[in-house]
């Protein structure tokens, strides 16, 4: 898994890129966490482009679900952007639409 981030307009862009598996855990969590430690200093969201990710494992899961506690603390959103067809279907059987934004764009900052 490697990670890039950028200001974009109305938000952070982070993107990883490549699976991330049950062993990206731990550097997942931390890029996570620096992205959302950026975010909140700027306060905007932090948009995650999913594009380059083909799956995430159940860990990875969890980091999402642990740095969304840490955005919420903070006052920002951490937003989902373009999750391919099969991480979309992986982020719905686990309900994240229910507690993440998903949107196509990570320009539009979720708007």
């Amino acid at each position: 898994m490697e990670w890039t981030a950028a200001a974009v307009g109305q938000g952070l862009i982070a993107s990883p890129q490549g699976d991330i598996e049950d062993g990206d855990r731990d550097l997942f969590l931390e890029n996570l966490r620096h992205g959302v430690s950026e975010a909140v200093a700027r306060s905007v969201p932090l948009i995650i482009d999913l594009a380059a990710v083909g799956h995430m494992s159940a860990s990875a899961l969890m980091a999402l679900t642990i740095a969304r506690k840490d955005a919420v603390a903070g006052g920002i959103k951490i937003i989902l952007a373009r999750p391919g067809a099969a991480l979309r279907k992986i982020l719905e059987i686990s309900r994240y639409q229910l507690i993440f934004d998903i949107i196509e764009d990570p320009n539009d900052g979720g708007e």
